[in-house]
This record gives C-alpha cells, structure tokens and sequence, in this order.
C-alpha cells in the first residue's frame, strides 16, 4: 500500500509534462504558437498521463506567469484501484485532498507540499521540478524549442475547432535559449539530469495562433520511466482567482514525513 501512496503522491506533484512535408517556417509559426498561449493570462485543460504503473486523466485551470497558480482534479489508477486528487496550485505550493491520503492526514481534509523547502532540504532544482511537470505550462515551454523541419500531418478538428497538426522534435536547447529566468535554467538543469536533448512532440494549432492539443513524452533519462502526456488547452482568458484551503483543513505533510 505505501509504494502505491507514493505512486498517486508522485503524480499528483506532477499535476502542482502523420503525412505531409515540413518546413523551418512552421517551426517557427509553433514556437509563436506557444508564446502567444502561454501569455494568455489562463489556460483550461483536459489531459491524460499514461505510464510509469500510474494512469491517470483530469482536467484543470492553471494561470500562466512566473507565479503560477491552479487547481486541477485527476483520477488516477494505480495497481488495479482508482483514486481522485483534488490539487490546488498556488505558487510553489501544493495542497491536496483525496481518499488516498487519509492515513496521512490526522483528521485534516488537505495536506499541503512546499516544494520551495523541498528543493532547499534536498538540494533539489525547483524550476527543473516544476517546468517537467505535465502542465500547460511545461508543454508550451517545451514547444519554445521547436527547431529543424517540422512535419505537417494534416488538419483535425480539436473540441470542434479547426486546427493544423504538427510533428516536431524538440530541441531543449533551443528550448532553454528561447526561454527566460527559472526557465531558462530549468530546462538546462532538466538536460542535464536526464540526459536528454530532444524530444518529440505531436501539436495542434488553430487559425488564430493558439495551441490547442500536444502530445508528447516526458523526459525518461537515467533510468527513469517515460510517461505519455496528452493535454487539450481550451478557453484561454483572463487570470482567474486561485485561493488556498482554509487554514484549519490543512496539515503539512513535511511535519509528518520527516526525513522521507
């Protein structure tokens, strides 16, 4: 039971990741794609994660930016039984809630996860943390490197939206360059951990330069398992309100997983 926890808990972290010729040009038109998406202010997001012994599908509302914040609900499946995790995102912190955690709460609805005391204790990366992660946020950032010729698959209609599909291959060096601040060193440090320097990666892209689906691969270097991500971006408008649970339903889970 405890390596299934840890499997759900290491997801939830992970939600705060055919036909036709290419072009440099298209490459191009990707990475604006992915600017422009990821300046939108907030971003909806239905999304699946397939591999690792973990399934899981959700969907979510995240608010671009250096601060992030969101809040998601996914139901993973984990050894033949199924959990959901409510996760609320706000900065580097994160507070969940699910069945799955009840042994670990004392009582308390939520437990909370500062992943910035994380990366202090343990000599993590933060940014490489938070930008591998399968969010909108990671995904756009990883289209930043968009790079060589770029194959074009066709057209498809996402949620009824016309849009182009794109298969490319993600340079995270180019990535990294395009890339500012945490970023910029994320993905450097993400290079370096895994060992990894492309990735590739399947993008729908509508009429009016938005990124509406991708579909890709985490970074598995070094051992590590690789994922299936598959995320569709809807509704991007204005920030919306992010609020923490209230204070009295929270525990800390680091006051309880010491030294874990």
């Amino acid at each position: 039971m405890r390596k299934r926890l840890v499997s759900v808990f290491v997801l939830a972290l992970a939600l705060a990741g055919c036909g036709g010729g290419g072009s440099s040009k298209n490459s191009e038109q990707i990475a604006l794609a992915a600017d422009k998406s990821s300046k939108a202010g907030s971003i909806e997001a239905d999304f699946t994660v397939n591999g690792g012994g973990v399934n899981g599908h959700g969907t979510g509302v995240f608010n671009t930016g250096e601060n992030g914040s969101g809040q998601l609900t996914i139901t993973v499946n984990v050894g033949g039984r199924e959990f959901k995790i409510d996760t609320v995102i706000t900065g580097t912190v994160l507070y969940m809630r699910s069945p799955a955690f009840q042994q670990l709460t004392g009582g308390k609805q939520w437990v909370k996860l500062d992943l910035g005391k994380v990366a202090a204790q343990r000599g993590i990366d933060l940014g490489s943390l938070l930008n591998t992660s399968p969010t909108p946020t990671s995904a756009l950032a990883y289209l930043g490197g968009s790079a060589g010729d770029v194959e074009k698959v066709g057209t498809e209609k996402v949620q009824g939206v016309d849009t182009t599909h794109y298969r490319v291959t993600v340079d995270l060096a180019r990535a990294a360059a395009h890339a500012k601040g945490t970023a910029k060193q994320s993905l450097k440090r993400l290079m370096q951990t895994s060992g990894v320097k492309k990735v590739p990666e399947d993008v729908w892209i509508d009429d009016k330069g938005y990124v509406r689906k991708v579909v890709y691969d985490t970074a598995g270097g070094g051992g590590g398992q690789k994922a299936r991500v598959t995320m569709v971006l809807h509704d991007f408008g204005p920030h919306v309100p992010i609020q923490p649970p209230p204070k009295g339903s929270v525990l800390d889970i680091m006051s309880r997983l010491p030294g874990q």
